[in-house]
């Protein structure tokens, strides 16, 4: 029988492009509380921890831009042949590989298996360089699961790991067991409302991100978050308020970050009790938090606005994705006059471009230039920033199923090429010179309203 410990991994990113917003594997750290919760001794290596003192220690990792986030450490490395027609550099991002083998043969003899996570689908090289290099140095079985691995598992299987694909973690035991000769008795603990993400395991962090809900009502086209869950659940407030006052004393962290997909459904049962325990407790008077990831406009409404400003949030993210037809079509989830309303209930409340921003999507499938162009005037017009963020067709979506189904995709292509970054050189939407125009035309909206 093997050792009762298991090495969790946060893998490489390989990409043309990353950054460090706010990005921590927060399945993974649930994976790491499930296994203690059962018995079994944990260890990780988070290759994308920018704030890891070894890390600072053999490498000049680029300063924080704000609020935590900022650059990773990067290596250039060859481009996949299937990406050779790129005129861009491939890189590495995160821990330098001799420094990732060195602390892998520091746990030689120490574990009995490592558990490898994933994200996006394009990333596939970085985790099966961190797979690889983890079976180059522990003769360990390797455990890998995630996104990726729920979303294109034949391709997952070529990693040589074994693959997890469920995202209930009570599933794990069992698949464990059969694998490794254990006998972890099965359980029925809820993993989300149960238990924390397992941030004891870090040493040094620069910022903490929470779940507070998982799952999401909405059926946009271009998004898979309602497929990852059968249901939608909601963590206690109370729970959520010992994360935050457990984490942020136990790293000295100031920024707390709530990664949520629909954080405001039933608000009024949820989100506002939170709210009102930040300001309650005084939080607010030491912490700052952040919504980066694209809130429902339409179910904003003055009350919340006013506690997200006495609660000092810096970063309200919302999501707008494009003007026109396409605000219909793909799912209705926000229309022009909701982000107006939105804006005004929030700039009633103190905020400003400073803190809310619109998320716009460009190269969806039938949006013009002008759609995205229309989309920019209408932030600017409101007095709020706005990011342009390049569409990418996820297996599994409506927008991918259609895009099948009329033949604009086989279906078979390797997620290398639907990268957001990748698309526009091969597929027949916009071009990459359209899109470079729209971008252009966004950073000068921006100096024309003197905005940073």
């Amino acid at each position: 029988m093997r050792k009762r410990k298991i090495l969790l991994v946060n893998p490489w990113i390989e990409d043309f492009a990353a950054y460090d917003f706010w990005l921590k594997p927060l399945g993974l750290l649930y994976v790491g509380s499930f296994l203690k919760k059962l018995g079994i001794e944990v260890d990780l290596i988070d290759l994308m921890n920018r704030y890891d003192p070894l890390l600072q220690s053999e490498v000049t990792v680029p300063r924080d831009k704000f609020y935590g986030t900022g650059k990773f450490p990067h290596t250039v490395i060859p481009k996949p042949k299937i990406l050779s027609f790129m005129p861009r550099r491939y890189k590495r991002y995160g821990m330098p590989e001799e420094l990732f083998r060195k602390i892998l043969r520091e746990h030689r003899g120490e574990v009995g298996s490592a558990f490898v996570t994933s994200t996006l689908t394009y990333w596939y090289p970085g985790y099966f360089d961190t797979i690889r290099v983890i079976k180059e140095e522990l003769d360990v079985p390797v455990f890998f699961g995630g996104f990726f691995v729920r979303n294109q598992p034949r391709i997952a299987l070529n990693s040589g790991a074994y693959i997890f694909t469920k995202t209930d973690l009570r599933f794990l035991p069992r698949f464990l067991n059969d694998v490794l000769d254990w006998n972890i008795p099965e359980t029925n603990i809820d993993w989300f409302t149960e238990l924390s993400p397992a941030y004891e395991l870090y040493q040094r962090i620069g910022y903490v991100v929470l779940l507070t809900t998982i799952g999401c009502p909405y059926r946009c086209t271009y998004c898979i978050a309602h497929r990852n869950w059968e249901k939608m659940k909601f963590k206690s407030p109370e729970k959520v308020i010992e994360e935050i006052e457990t984490f942020s004393q136990m790293h000295g962290v100031k920024d707390i970050v709530f990664f949520d997909d629909a954080i405001l459904i039933s608000k009024e049962r949820h989100f506002k009790p939170i709210l009102r325990l930040i300001l309650e407790k005084g939080l607010n008077k030491r912490l700052r938090f952040h919504l980066p990831n694209g809130i429902h406009a339409r179910l904003l409404d003055d009350e919340t606005a006013h506690l997200l400003y006495e609660a000092n949030f810096k970063t309200i993210k919302l999501g707008y994705e494009t003007s026109g037809k396409l605000q219909i079509t793909t799912g209705g989830k926000v229309r022009d006059e909701d982000l107006v309303r939105a804006s005004e209930i929030l700039h009633k409340a103190g905020f400003t471009h400073n803190e809310v921003s619109a998320y716009i999507m460009i190269n969806l499938p039938g949006q013009s230039p002008e759609d995205v162009t229309n989309a920019i005037d209408v932030c600017a017009s409101v007095d709020i920033d706005f990011s342009v963020n390049e569409f990418t067709p996820i297996v599994g979506t409506d927008i991918w199923l259609d895009l099948v189904n009329s033949g604009r995709l086989t279906g078979l292509e390797d997620p290398l090429l639907l990268n957001n970054t990748v698309l526009p050189y091969w597929w027949n939407n916009m071009t990459y010179e359209q899109i470079h125009e729209v971008k252009e035309y966004a950073k000068n909206k921006k100096q024309e309203l003197g905005w940073k």
